[in-house]
């Protein structure tokens, strides 16, 4: 096979990894109701055609059931996300829900061994944080340096009505809905912190590899040229940035010195401005650009 062909098929298996046109055509008898039916599972009780007796090959997947090591493993959603992100995310957007692993519970066990392998290791980034702006900004700063992984997951929340937004046009999963756009956040999540956890060993790489994924995966799922992906993430950003600009001083003026709190807020006004211009500029931008070519 030469290496056109090798391509080609790669290509194909992004598309539809778990495409499968040969039919199960042996009888079953199902073990739990008794139904004779032919496929993989039972179309009255929805049990698994290979379960009956149990042997140590059943304990086996059993065991790897429970932590997420089965047929629609962990370990295979996440070698997909770093393969196919768009494609991924696209399917599982489009109802294919057994292709990959749940992203909520995916997100969750990854946090948890972010957080279980800092304290084992003991990365302590506190010490290497400085600030000069206030006892409030140096308290976000370390909170931030000391939690990386949650931090990440913020990053991620503050993106979803951008991609809401920005991308409500794109030639692929065109008006997708807010409750979607958090499902893409839960999936891009995941992989940021995976990156994050890498540059414990590789220093920078996250702030390489996030805007490179970012990329990746809004370009399959979305469907816009690149020129049209990259000035949509930028800007998803920029808002992202401008937010916790505006947040994080309006707090601590609250916590420190409230009586400036109007001069504050005047001071924050051009933020203010930019955050909802750069919103307007790229919802209505991508609106009149609503059937651009692929």
């Amino acid at each position: 096979m030469n290496l056109k062909e090798t391509l080609g098929r790669f290509r194909t298996w992004q598309n539809k990894p778990y495409h499968n046109s040969d039919e199960e055509q042996e009888e079953h008898r199902c073990a739990n109701c008794g139904n004779v039916f032919r496929g993989n599972y039972c179309p009255v009780c929805r049990q698994d055609a290979k379960d009956g007796r149990i042997t140590w090959k059943w304990v086996g997947k059993s065991i790897l059931d429970v932590w997420g090591l089965d047929s629609r493993s962990l370990p295979n959603t996440l070698l997909q996300l770093f393969i196919r992100p768009g494609r991924l995310i696209g399917a599982y957007l489009d109802g294919q829900h057994q292709i990959c692993y749940k992203p909520f519970n995916m997100l969750f066990i990854l946090a948890i061994f972010y957080v279980v392998v800092q304290q084992l290791l003991g990365w302590n980034y506190a010490a290497t944080s400085e600030d000069k702006g206030g006892i409030f900004i140096q308290q976000v700063v370390e909170w931030i340096s000391e939690h990386p992984a949650w931090n990440a997951m913020l990053i991620s929340v503050a993106m979803i009505i951008p991609t809401w937004l920005f991308f409500r046009f794109a030639p692929r999963h065109t008006r997708h809905t807010l409750p979607e756009s958090v499902i893409i956040q839960l999936f891009m999540n995941s992989l940021i912190l995976i990156f994050i956890f890498l540059s414990e060993f590789f220093v920078y790489i996250s702030f390489v590899l996030v805007p490179v994924y970012y990329y990746f995966a809004y370009r399959q799922l979305f469907g816009y040229r690149p020129w049209g992906t990259i000035w949509r993430i930028l800007l998803c950003f920029a808002v992202w940035a401008l937010f916790f600009v505006i947040i994080v001083n309006l707090i601590n003026t609250v916590t420190t010195n409230p009586e400036i709190l109007p001069q504050m807020a005047i001071r924050l006004l051009p933020f203010l401005a930019a955050f909802v211009g750069i919103i307007a500029l790229g919802y209505f931008v991508s609106k009149k650009n609503a059937q651009p070519k692929t």
